[in-house]
């Protein structure tokens, strides 16, 4: 089985290896067409002007943020750092500033995406196959339940299997082993959410953790503002390191920065730029076009700062000071950044890290199951659940023994998803808008399709 997996993630990463340095290009140059459309036309043609009312966004803003910031922010972006110390950029700070420079095009993706879906009144799916292809509708849900089920679940799980790792050893002194950890507690967690899932009262313990969630983000904010204080003399060594990183690039194929190439992968991963989440969360609220495309900027920012900004730093000032080492494992990597933030913070830092870790996780494993029911709500309930839970469980599984496997799909599954989202919302900015003209003497305040 051991071998099975290795070659599986052989194949994968060459996939992806291969693909991303071409669709790079390709999707910054759709983004910001997409982006450029929507915001100088679409918008103003067919949504009315709205401003963002702030208790209209703390709900919205709260779950995309609970469900959207997951570990990912923090596994996902450790290990890029690896592969890119790997592949012999040693200035991993480089990663963050090539990926701040990937989101200057992306983030507009993500208000573009959610007031265009708003204008149109569907989810992805839905709009996918009215303007292109039903069939090419279903294949995009069915590789979006695979990334959100399996990969980002994949992550989670991870996460879980990490912290219990470290928290073992830390504090009780145990060394625990795979098998362990799988048994006593990656099988708990799934029997919880399959429970959860099965009594059909998952969504109200999901609105719970997510305001919950929202706690630990502010304190995982505490916590980086006092690690931050406490290491200023440190700050000119980072930026330094950008600096380095962004004049001495590692290059993967036909000359793309790696550093480029990874940056964003994990923009689109961990804000979901692009993807079409944010469409589909958008469609459960009752704001307009604008005003909920306004909203969606509010979580998909704070995604980036956490996943790219916080994370590297801390990561970076654990290099540059031996506490870190690159390459590493999953766990090990989290590990040493743990043992980072307990350098610099003590006891607190651990904390939050593993409330942050775990909660996060929950509320995304959750997440996703919102998803598949959006995208396959034609399907029998008891249907969704079953393969639901087969994905979770299979996710589950390769976190603890087989977790590189899940990343190499994840980064390939993105590539799909993305492509074929923002290609769709591109066309929808050319010609499909048309239909959903404003008509200037519709006075109801509400979009009039054309005839």
């Amino acid at each position: 089985m051991a071998d099975f997996l290795l070659k599986l993630e052989h194949i994968i990463t060459n996939i992806s290896d291969a693909i991303w340095p071409i669709f790079l290009p390709f999707i910054l140059v759709v983004g910001a067409i997409t982006s450029i459309r929507t915001i100088f036309i679409v918008q103003k043609k067919a949504s009315y002007p709205s401003t963002l009312k702030l208790k209209n966004a703390i709900g919205p803003a709260a779950i995309s943020l609970g469900a959207m910031i997951g570990t990912g922010a923090v596994v996902g972006v450790m290990g890029a750092l690896s592969k890119l110390y790997a592949a012999g950029q040693h200035n991993i700070e480089a990663l963050a500033i090539w990926a701040l420079i990937g989101a200057l095009i992306m983030v507009p993706v993500s208000y573009s995406e959610t007031l265009n879906s708003k204008i149109m009144g569907k989810i992805p799916r839905e709009y996918i196959s009215t303007i292109i292809s039903p069939k090419l509708g279903m294949f995009y849900a069915i590789c979006f339940v695979a990334l959100a089920v399996f990969g980002f679940g994949g992550f989670q799980f991870s996460g879980i299997d990490s912290v219990t790792a470290i928290v073992a050893s830390k504090f009780m002194g145990i060394e625990t082993t795979n098998i362990q950890r799988y048994l006593f507690i990656i099988v708990p967690v799934i029997i919880v959410v399959a429970l959860l899932v099965l009594s059909k009262r998952h969504e109200i313990f999901m609105n719970a953790m997510t305001y919950m969630i929202g706690t630990a983000v502010a304190l995982y904010f505490i916590f980086f503002t006092i690690f931050v204080i406490k290491t200023a003399s440190f700050i000119p060594t980072y930026l330094n390191g950008m600096l380095e990183g962004m004049r001495n690039p590692v290059n993967a194929m036909i000359g793309v920065p790696l550093g480029f190439i990874l940056g964003m992968q994990k923009i689109i991963q961990t804000a979901e730029t692009g993807l079409g989440a944010l469409a589909m969360a958008a469609q459960e609220s009752d704001s307009k076009p604008r005003e909920a495309a306004m909203i969606a900027l509010i979580p998909t920012i704070v995604t980036v700062f956490v996943a790219i900004i916080v994370t590297s730093y801390i990561a970076s000032y654990g290099v540059r000071n031996g506490i870190i080492h690159f390459p590493a494992d999953t766990v090990t990597r989290l590990t040493q950044l743990f043992e980072t933030a307990q350098d610099v913070t003590g006891v607190f830092g651990l904390i939050v890290f593993s409330i942050f870790t775990v909660l996060s996780a929950l509320t995304t494993i959750l997440g996703s199951y919102y998803y598949m029911t959006k995208l396959f709500k034609t399907n029998p309930i008891n249907r969704n659940i079953a393969i639901y839970l087969i994905l979770v469980i299979v996710s589950g599984t390769l976190a603890v023994f087989g977790a590189n496997v899940v990343f190499e799909a994840v980064d390939l599954l993105l590539f799909v998803l993305c492509g074929i989202n923002v290609t769709t919302l591109m066309i929808f900015t050319f010609k499909e808008w048309q239909k959903y003209r404003i008509d200037d003497q519709d006075l109801d305040g509400e979009n009039k399709i054309a005839s």
